[in-house]
């Protein structure tokens, strides 16, 4: 369907294990449709909320993900998401503990594409909600893939963590920013 499109994942590695990945989704050609960064960091807009309201019940959707460091910004999304069967019966316990809930990658296998499935029902919910709020049915919200990193460490961890959260102040350098 796309000829010269080339797959950003990496080609041996098995998006059916466990663990936790470093998640970015764009808006169609990357339009501020969320809010603006200011002196306070992010102010969401309606529409904002609509992708930060979606981003914070995924865990309702999908029991065995736990959200971690998350940022929406004017025209993207950033987040961090934990995989695992013992998440299922355990209390939100947010970010701050989500580190000691894992090892990273010592679990056992992901139901198969569920990283997909979670992008693709997040990105789908948005697009509904925000459509119906816009009045605009079967409008594209999305660019059609994803970024996702596998996160390795602790000190991978930790440095996304640090990016998600300097993100707002880094705005008019990243490069998904538009004036």
């Amino acid at each position: 369907m796309y000829p010269n499109r080339r797959s950003i994942r990496l080609p041996y590695y098995d998006y059916t294990d466990e663990g936790a990945y470093f998640i970015t989704i764009c808006v169609a050609q990357y339009h501020c449709l969320f809010g603006q960064v200011g002196d306070r960091g992010v102010a969401l807009n309606r529409v904002g909320q609509i992708a930060l309201t979606a981003w914070k019940e995924l865990p309702t959707h999908f029991s065995r993900i736990q959200l971690d460091q998350f940022v929406v910004m004017p025209n993207h999304v950033h987040g961090i998401l934990f995989f695992s069967d013992k998440l299922q019966n355990l209390e939100q316990t947010g970010p701050q503990n989500a580190a000691s809930l894992h090892p990273l990658r010592t679990f056992g296998p992901l139901k198969a594409g569920e990283l997909g499935t979670i992008v693709r029902s997040y990105k789908s919910a948005v697009t509904r909600q925000v459509n119906l709020l816009r009045q605009t049915p079967g409008h594209v919200l999305w660019q059609k893939n994803y970024y996702e990193h596998v996160v390795r460490d602790e000190p991978d961890l930790n440095r996304i963590r640090d990016y998600i959260l300097t993100n707002p102040s880094r705005w008019v350098a990243d490069k998904y920013y538009q004036s």
